[in-house]
């Protein structure tokens, strides 16, 4: 018989390999669902079902995946730093599809735009990512309408 945390991670497997797809490249996105498992496994006991099951995973998902994320940047900048001092130039590579372009976009927004995108990319209301993220519900709706003209902005002709 599955225990009440694997049948969790049975029902939400799916989602948290979305948002680990989303911040992860395509070679860390298993490295990404462990963390955010052993992340969930550890908080388990804790949940205490004051909010839905689903804003309780992104919790701990979001705060995962932007620890990766922070780590992936930041590894990125002292790769490109070194290309920078290297006597070959690095070819730049195009955006190829939606996801390049999702993950190029997600590069530039702060950790709450970011985490504030994703989610509502998953379809959760304005009050469910008021309560992940501890901000107004008003605050997260005037930052998904930012987010959505600064995507115009920088991506639509």
């Amino acid at each position: 018989m599955p225990s009440a945390f694997d049948e969790l991670i049975r029902q939400h497997g799916s989602r948290i390999r979305r948002i680990a797809l989303r911040y992860a490249s395509r070679d860390a996105v298993d490295d990404l669902v462990q963390d955010i498992s052993v992340r969930l496994w550890r908080s388990y006991p804790s949940f205490r079902s004051d909010s839905k099951i689903e804003t309780w995973i992104y919790q701990v998902a979001l705060n995962a995946a932007m620890t990766y994320l922070k780590t992936s940047i930041r590894e990125r900048q002292g790769q490109a730093a070194l290309a920078a001092h290297s006597s070959r130039p690095e070819a730049t590579q195009a955006v190829s599809s939606m996801a390049d372009i999702l993950e190029s976009f997600l590069e530039i927004l702060g950790d709450i735009d970011a985490a504030i995108l994703m989610m509502y990319l998953d379809g959760l209301t304005g009050d469910e990512m008021s309560r992940v993220l501890g901000i107004s519900s008003n605050a997260v709706n005037v930052r998904v309408n930012r987010l959505k003209q600064k995507f115009s902005d920088t991506y639509v002709d």
